[in-house]
């Protein structure tokens, strides 16, 4: 497939479409399937169905896509599993609030008209999903698209459940868990959010049973729940409690006894030290009712919706929830004279992700795996660096949460998920589990079964991501080649949502690691610094980006100039750089075809040159030697920021604003045809080679850009990968040509420095430091005085005389001169404007350097890059004080 004749503007939007559906119908993208030798592989993470993809994704889509084309172009047989996430409780949730806003209620519908609703809303996003998918370029293997509640996801949901279940690792059983009222469910400890929210503590009085006068003060935040006390407890060492230790009190407004006992536990600074005990709604509590077994067994005081029922709540009490119980008990409590007092209190509160209903402790029969066992290989995985974190720093984290893992709750009470695999025979009691739904009890041979009415928590199926994909638990040709996977690309905030969990699965159920590297990207902010959120309304959907921006300009403003992997900006800034990047990459191979000859064949390798071809030519190849070999590196290193650093500084400064602007002289034949010859064939080498090492990246406009030159095969995308080796290095040509550079510098800034208008072309000078300088200053001089703009450009002798009326710097390579222009007064108040100006500029480079996280986290370039502006900005306002105060010795910069 040919592109048309580059168009004068760069303009994204017809050709990114053009080159997707090209992609597409070559099946550019197919992982093979009997693939030999080392293969390149990784799963997506599957997005849930209860929305559409944000910036989020595309930073962690982005990073995955670079280094699946750069494996790809690489020869590495690759394979990118794209899929999606039934997200049960979650996508219940917001089918939920949609029927709400029609005024209809999810849980009145019958079973399969909301199952319906459910797969209307999944059809839907799936089709969104899918067209941010493609729009933004992701080379996914769409012909091995999954669903995690796809027929074979149903499968090895249920081959895992009933394998765990068979070894002792799922049981049932009753523990505290954290329910979810308003949903009516319980949920994970990882779905409930932590915040300090300001409540009352409240002190009342429970008196002694036996009538003596007085009795034990208790503080609590939550009196509605005292109908559930068992007990009050102090601290065995409370000197203040020591002759009530044995003795008994009555429970406020239910007239029961309980008696007063010692735990360690119990906090004596809390209150007056002394804690009611509710085993069924506070863990804490649990745990000491536990430790104290001759305490009453308790009865639940909350139905489902956390309303108060039981047999030990008063009835003028049934059915309150928590909120108008609380003031209900409160106001009782004072009537009886049991309220002491109360105060502000401000403590930590969890409420549900899913529907922000305070959660409710509660000790409730459910399903649960025991991770202890599952977690140890995980661990030892990452101990030994069998699988690595990046960063690193990660790590810790990831330890400190292993060490503190706890059984996970895995059954739900909502509809949409996957069964639990267990049926209950009410002919004699026992549960049937299998991977098959069963037609009868495998006890009794009685088809007298009920299935269990509870569905699985989503990440019950997600934790088998990497090998269900690939078709576990069948033993598939995928499974065979592509597994273990390579990397896996998500944020940090699923570590152990996910990430940990699949580890352990992997080694359980594979006998092997899931993946050799985790690669978690950072949180994307506004330019105020805020996490982008749908909430706050600062995260645009990226289909919208692409259509103002293009998906090449939103790919490269998430990885450059901000580290993926740190929380940071991406808005305008970030666009508007990467779109210029972009326009600049379009007009240097717009300069480029004219000097590519009719008839060129596609570039085969560099051009062979010596010591005696053009200095240019040999640097430019040389500094992309080097960017090949500092791009395999950054991406060998999970580092594709870096690997843009060096991409866009190549291009931008070493390839468009040096090398071209130098080569001019050669390209238009003014320095003979064998430089001709050597010129062109050095730009187009480069320029194609390029392109190669920016497809990964931008890869929309570089098919496009790498189709108007000459060169072999149907795609770039499907090219081969530049060889680091293929073109020479030139260290004499390096540092000779940063001579040169740094000659134009010194320059450039004396002409600044000395005010010279733009449009005046001023003699100037050097005075070489040495003879060697002298020789390469000399062989130069033109290009030197070309991109410099100064003319004549005279090489001085060691005893010549400073040329009067001359500007001057002095630098290692000698001491530079540039006439100044005719005397004129100074415009004090333009120059006083000027220094405020830069004086700015410097206080903020000074600012970023000073930033110890910008020193650790920006690339070694870019922080070189900031220090060499800030001694340029010095010393420009060092010339202007001079300028300002000639006979003094200047304000010494900003």
């Amino acid at each position: 497939m040919s592109s048309p004749t580059l168009a004068t503007r760069f303009e994204p939007k017809e050709l990114e479409g053009r080159w997707q559906t090209a992609w597409e119908q070559s099946h550019a993208f197919h992982g093979p399937d009997s693939p030999t030798g080392p293969t390149f592989s990784f799963v997506l993470p599957p997005p849930n169905v209860t929305g559409v993809l944000t910036l989020g994704h595309m930073l962690g889509d982005t990073v995955m896509d670079i280094l699946a084309r750069q494996h790809r172009m690489q020869g590495i047989p690759t394979l990118w599993v794209p899929g999606l996430d039934h997200a049960g409780l979650a996508t219940q949730v917001e089918v939920r609030r949609r029927l709400a806003k029609q005024g209809i209620r999810f849980e009145e519908l019958p079973r399969e008209q909301a199952l319906a609703e459910v797969e209307k809303w999944r059809s839907e996003h799936e089709r969104r999903i899918v067209e941010q998918t493609r729009g933004a370029g992701f080379s996914v293997d769409w012909s091995r698209f999954r669903y995690t509640m796809d027929p074979a996801s149903v499968r090895a949901t249920r081959e895992a459940f009933v394998a765990l279940f068979r070894e002792g690792l799922v049981y049932r059983g009753e523990r505290m868990v954290n329910w979810d009222p308003r949903l009516r469910t319980a949920i994970s400890d990882l779905e409930v959010v932590h915040t300090d929210e300001e409540a009352t503590l409240y002190r009342l009085r429970y008196v002694w049973a036996d009538g003596t006068i007085g009795g034990i003060e208790v503080a609590t935040v939550r009196p509605e729940t005292i109908f559930g006390d068992v007990a009050v407890a102090v601290h065995p060492d409370d000197a203040r409690y020591a002759d009530a230790l044995g003795k008994y009190v009555i429970v406020p407004l239910s007239h029961r006894r309980v008696p007063v006992i010692a735990d360690p536990s119990v906090d004596p600074t809390f209150g007056v030290g002394a804690l009611k005990i509710t085993p069924r709604h506070d863990p804490v509590d649990r745990e000491i009712a536990l430790r104290h077994p001759d305490l009453a067994d308790p009865v639940e005081i909350f139905d489902d919706g956390a309303r108060l029922t039981g047999a030990w709540v008063p009835t003028p009490f049934h059915g309150l929830d928590r909120e108008a119980a609380r003031t209900r008990v409160v106001e009782e409590l004072e009537r009886e004279q049991l309220l002491v007092g109360q105060g502000k209190y401000r403590h930590s509160v969890g409420r549900s992700e899913r529907s922000d209903a305070l959660i409710e402790p509660r000790l409730s029969t459910q399903w649960f795996v025991r991770m202890s066992s599952l977690a140890e290989p995980a661990v030892a995985a990452v101990r030994s660096g069998e699988i690595r974190i990046h960063p690193e720093r990660w790590t810790l984290t990831f330890f400190r949460w292993m060490e503190r893992i706890e059984d996970w709750c895995i059954s739900r009470q909502v509809l949409w998920g996957h069964r639990i695999p267990v049926d209950h025979c009410s002919a004699c009691g026992t549960d049937t589990v299998s991977v098959e739904p069963p037609t009868k009890c495998e006890h009794c041979g009685s088809n007298a079964l009920t299935a269990d009415p509870d569905v699985l928590d989503t990440w019950f199926t997600s934790w088998l991501w990497p090998f269900a994909a690939l078709g576990w638990p069948e033993r598939t040709a995928d499974l065979a080649a592509y597994y273990p996977t390579s990397i896996l690309v998500t944020g940090r905030d699923i570590m152990f949502f996910w990430v940990a969990r699949m580890m352990m699965s992997g080694f359980r159920f594979t006998g092997a690691r899931p993946f050799s590297d985790v690669y978690f990207t950072g949180m994307l902010q506004d330019e105020h610094g805020r996490r982008m959120s749908k909430h706050l309304g600062n995260s645009p959907d990226p289909l919208d980006l692409i259509a103002e921006r293009g998906a090449d300009a939103m790919r490269f403003g998430l990885v450059f100039p901000n580290p993926t992997s740190e929380d940071g900006p991406f808005g305008r800034p970030a666009l508007d750089g990467a779109r210029n990047f972009l326009t600049k990459l379009w007009n240097l191979v717009r300069f480029t075809l004219p000097y590519v000859p009719p008839g060129v064949g596609p570039v085969t390798g560099p051009p062979a040159l010596t010591f005696a071809d053009a200095l240019e030519d040999r640097w430019i190849l040389s500094r992309y030697r080097r960017a090949v070999e500092e791009v395999d590196n950054a991406l060998r290193d999970f580092d594709p920021t870096r690997a843009a650093t060096v991409l866009h500084s190549f291009v931008w400064h070493d390839l468009a604003d040096r090398y071209v602007e130098i080569a001019k002289e050669s390209l238009n034949g003014r320095r003979g045809e064998p430089a001709l010859r050597a010129s062109r064939a050095t730009l187009l080498f480069v320029v194609e080679r390029t392109l190669r090492l920016l497809h990964p990246f931008v890869p929309h406009v570089t098919e496009e850009l790498w189709h108007a030159l000459p060169h072999e095969g149907e795609l770039l995308a499907t090219t081969t990968w530049p060889a680091e080796d293929e073109a020479p290095t030139d260290s004499v040509a390096e540092v000779e040509m940063e001579t040169v550079l740094e000659s134009v510098r010194l320059l450039r800034n004396l002409r600044a420095d000395e005010q010279v208008p733009s449009g005046s072309i001023p003699p100037g000078w050097i005075r070489p430091a040495g003879p060697e300088v002298e020789r390469l200053l000399t062989q130069q001089l033109s290009t030197i005085s070309h991109l410099a703009r100064v003319h004549p450009l005279t090489i001085l002798g060691a005893g010549s005389p400073t040329p009067a009326g001359s500007g001057s710097r002095v630098a290692p390579l000698g001491e530079c001169y540039v006439e100044r222009p005719a005397a004129r007064p100074v415009d004090t108040e333009a120059l006083t404007r000027e220094r405020e100006k830069l004086s700015a500029l410097l206080e903020k480079t000074r600012a970023r350097l000073g930033d110890a996280g910008f020193r650790a986290r920006a690339p070694p370039e870019l922080v070189a890059e900031t220090e060499e502006k800030a001694r340029e900005l010095e010393e420009r306002i060092r010339r202007i004080d001079e300028h300002m105060n000639p006979g003094g010795s200047g304000a010494g910069g900003s």
